[in-house]
């Protein structure tokens, strides 16, 4: 079973914090993605920000997405920041 994400939050820079079902919390740096022509519509702030979970991924509405598995190897441990909005998941979509 993969990890789940369960909530985030679009930090600046290109960061995304995030929560996990398992309770892991932290700082995933999503730059280095970024050079990918995959990635290439994320470089729109407004598009980056559309950002939401399904399936416990977070995704893009054309399709991009961010394995689970790859920001728990690579984030950076933290807890909640204060002052942030968070996204969690949509019990619907995963009905």
């Amino acid at each position: 079973m993969y990890p789940e994400i369960r909530a985030f939050a679009l930090l600046a820079d290109y960061k995304i914090y995030v929560e996990f079902a398992s309770g892991e919390s932290g700082t995933f740096d999503m730059s280095p993605y970024m050079k990918s022509s995959f990635f290439s519509a994320l470089h729109n702030e407004e598009y980056f920000r559309r950002a939401h979970i399904e399936l416990g991924v977070i995704t893009w509405p054309n399709g991009q997405d961010m394995s689970p598995a790859t920001i728990r190897l690579e984030m950076i441990p933290c807890k909640r920041p204060q002052g942030i909005e968070i996204k969690t998941t949509n019990v619907h979509a995963m009905a």
